[in-house]
C-alpha cells in the first residue's frame, strides 16, 4: 500500500470510527447538552473535549496492543463500572438540586475552568471501560488494523479518530446553542431534573450490570486448581510445584470437596495411584491403632448421592497381567458393576478422570491421550462434589479443573481449552512425557503473498487430542490480524496422525473455526521442528520450532 494510498485509506476510516464511538447519547452526551444549555457552547465543547480524550486513549490500547492494561480492563470493568456509576449518581444528584437562576447570570472569567470541564468529560468516559469492545468492533468492522499499515499511517487513523470526535462535539453543541436562547428559566430547571435523573438512571442501571457481572462471573467461570500454584484451600500444606497429595493413613476417608454452582459441571483431573500394588505404601493405622495393610486401594468421586470408585484388580510388576480398573456405581444402594481392561492403569501412570453431569445423568469418563466412557447412571442434582481415597489409598492428583456447563470462556466456548491458562499448561507439560507436547513458535516462512498471508508470529501449545497419535495446537498468543478475535485457549491447528510416520494431515482453523480450504500436511523435520506445507496455496510452507521455555 502506498503513501497516499494508505493515508487516504486510514483519514476516512479514522472519521467514521471517531463519530461512531462519540455518538452514543450517553452519560457524557447528555451532560455536554447541559452545558452547552446552561454555561454556553464553550464549556459544553470542553466536556466533548475531555470524552474525545478519553476514547482516544481506548482506541490506542486496542491498537497498539497493550494486552496487560486492556487485560486489566477487561478483568476489572465491573469494579471500574461500579466506581464510575457511584460518581454519575453522584453528579445525578448535584444536577438534580442545582438552581438553575445561579448558573443563567453571566459568568465570572475568572471562575471558569476549562481544565475542569475537560477532565470531567474524560473521567465520565473513562469510568466505562466497555467501549472498549465497541472500539475493537469498529476495528474490525472498518479493517482499521492490517499487518501491511505502516506505524506513520497508524498515526493519521489516530489523529482522524480524534478529529472525528470532535467533529461530533462541535456539531452538538453547535445546534444545542442555537437553540439555546428559547429556554428561560423554567426550561432551564426542569433540564436540569431531566439530565440528572436520565445521568442517575444511567448510573443504576451501571451498577446493577456491573453486580450481576460479577455475580455471573462467579457462578459461572471454570476453577482451575493447579499445582504450580499450589493448591489454596485444597490442601493448606501443598507444595508449588507438585501435585496435590491425597492420603488416607488413617481409618477415616479422606475427601477433598469442591463447591458446584451449576447443576451441569464438567470434572477433570488427573490421578497417580501411587500406594496400588505397593504394600509399603498402602499401609494406614487402623481405629485400635494397629497398622495393616489395605488389601487392595480404593478411590473415588463422589457427586451428590452418586459414588463411583476404583480399585486396580491386578499387581501393577506383573507385564503379562492386563490393565483392569474394577469401577462401581453406587446410589441409594443399589451397585452396578463394569470394568475398564484397555489404556486405564492409575496404579503404573498418570490418567485423566473425568466426570461430567448432564441433565438427570452422570457420566464417568477414564483414559490416557483418549477418554473413554466407563459409565453412566442416572442422578440427581447435587451442590458438591468430592475426590475420596480409602485407608490405605495414596493418591498424587492435579489439573483438577471444574468447568460449569455454560462457563464463560469467551467467543466460540465450544472451541476453548483450559490449555490457554498458563498454569494448566506448566502443570500438564511437567508430567508430559510425549516430545511432541509442548510450546511451539513460528520459526520461518516462505509465503505466497497472492495466495496465502500470515496473521501473526504465533505461539502456540501443542496437547494430545485425546485420540491415538493426534494433536492440538492450541493459540497462546501473536495474532496481529484477527488480534481481537483470537484469545488464549482457542484452537489454532488440528493434526491427525497418516499411515506414514512423522507426517500429518492438517486442518488450519480461522477465528470463526472454519478450516483453511486445500490440503495441508505436516512433517516432523527435525528435532523439535515441524514443517507445514500448503499445496493449494501456492507452495507456502511454514516451519514451527518447539521452545525450552514458555516465558521467552
Amino acid at each position: 500500500m502506498g503513501i497516499l494510498e494508505g493515508i487516504l485509506y486510514m483519514i476516512w476510516r479514522g472519521i467514521a470510527i471517531g463519530v461512531i464511538i462519540s455518538a452514543p447519547m450517553g452519560p457524557v452526551g447528555i451532560l455536554c447538552v447541559q452545558r452547552t444549555l446552561e454555561k454556553g457552547r464553550r464549556t459544553g465543547f470542553y466536556t466533548g473535549l475531555g470524552a474525545a480524550i478519553s476514547d482516544l486513549f481506548y482506541c490506542l490500547l486496542t491498537g497498539f496492543g497493550l494486552s496487560f492494561i486492556e487485560d486489566f480492563l477487561k478483568a476489572n470493568q465491573n469494579t471500574i463500572q461500579i466506581v464510575g456509576s457511584l460518581v454519575l449518581v453522584v453528579f445525578g444528584v448535584y444536577l438534580f438540586r442545582s438552581n438553575p437562576a445561579r448558573t443563567l447570570k453571566k459568568p465570572d472569567k475568572g471562575r471558569e475552568s476549562p481544565g475542569r470541564d475537560v477532565l470531567s468529560g474524560f473521567l465520565f468516559t473513562f469510568s466505562n471501560p466497555l467501549i472498549i469492545f465497541l472500539i475493537i468492533g469498529l476495528f474490525a468492522r472498518f479493517n482499521f488494523l492490517l499487518p501491511e499499515i505502516a506505524i506513520g499511517h497508524y498515526a493519521v487513523g489516530f489523529l482522524f479518530i480524534f478529529a472525528g470526535a470532535l467533529m461530533w462535539w462541535w456539531m452538538v453543541t453547535y445546534f444545542v446553542d442555537k437553540v439555546r436562547s428559547h429556554f428561560n428559566l423554567r426550561s432551564m430547571w426542569l433540564i436540569n431534573k431531566i439530565t440528572g435523573g436520565i445521568i442517575m438512571i444511567f448510573a443504576v442501571v451501571g451498577i446493577v450490570t456491573a453486580i450481576t457481572g460479577m455475580a455471573s462471573a462467579s457462578t459461572r467461570a471454570p476453577r482451575c486448581y493447579n499445582s504450580t500454584r499450589g493448591f489454596g484451600p485444597l490442601g493448606a500444606d501443598s507444595v508449588p510445584g507438585r501435585p496435590l497429595a491425597l492420603v488416607a493413613d488413617g481409618p477415616d476417608t479422606a475427601f477433598i470437596v469442591l463447591p458446584i454452582d451449576s447443576r451441569d459441571f464438567t470434572l477433570t483431573l488427573r490421578v497417580a495411584d501411587i500406594s496400588a500394588g505397593h504394600p509399603s505404601k498402602s499401609r494406614y493405622t487402623d481405629r485400635d491403632g494397629k497398622t495393616r495393610t489395605a488389601d487392595r486401594t480404593t478411590w473415588g468421586i463422589k457427586a451428590g448421592d452418586v459414588s463411583f470408585t476404583l480399585a486396580p484388580l491386578h499387581d501393577p510388576h506383573d507385564d503379562l497381567t492386563i490393565s483392569r480398573i474394577d469401577i462401581t456405581a453406587i446410589r441409594d444402594g443399589e451397585t452396578s458393576r463394569t470394568e475398564v481392561r484397555d489404556g486405564v492403569d492409575f496404579a503404573d501412570g498418570v490418567n485423566t478422570c473425568r466426570l461430567r453431569c448432564a441433565g438427570d445423568m452422570m457420566t464417568l469418563s477414564l483414559g490416557n491421550r483418549r477418554l473413554e466412557a466407563a459409565m453412566t447412571v442416572a442422578a440427581p442434582a447435587c451442590d458438591t462434589v468430592a475426590i475420596f481415597a480409602l485407608p490405605g489409598c495414596r493418591l498424587e492428583i492435579d489439573c483438577i479443573t471444574l468447568q460449569p456447563e455454560g462457563a464463560d470462556l469467551g467467543r466460540m466456548r465450544s472451541r476453548h481449552s483450559h490449555f490457554g491458562i498458563p498454569d494448566v499448561r506448566q502443570t500438564y507439560f511437567m508430567r508430559s512425557t510425549d516430545d511432541m507436547e509442548g510450546i511451539w513458535e513460528i520459526f520461518d516462512r516462505q509465503l505466497e503473498d497472492d495466495a496465502l498471508r500470515l496473521g501473526g508470529n504465533y505461539r502456540l501449545a501443542m496437547v494430545g487430542d485425546g485420540n491415538d497419535r493426534g494433536y492440538e495446537l492450541i493459540y497462546i498468543d501473536g495474532a496481529v490480524k484477527n488480534a481481537d478475535i483470537w484469545e488464549a485457549g482457542m484452537t489454532k491447528c488440528r493434526l491427525r496422525a497418516t499411515s506414514f510416520g512423522g507426517v500429518y494431515d492438517v486442518e488450519w482453523l480461522d477465528p470463526s473455526g472454519e478450516p483453511l480450504p486445500g490440503e495441508i500436511k505436516a512433517q516432523v523435520t527435525g528435532a523439535g521442528m515441524i514443517t507445514l506445507q500448503f499445496p493449494d496455496h501456492g507452495g507456502s510452507t511454514l516451519r514451527l520450532k518447539k521452545v525450552k521455555d514458555e516465558s521467552r
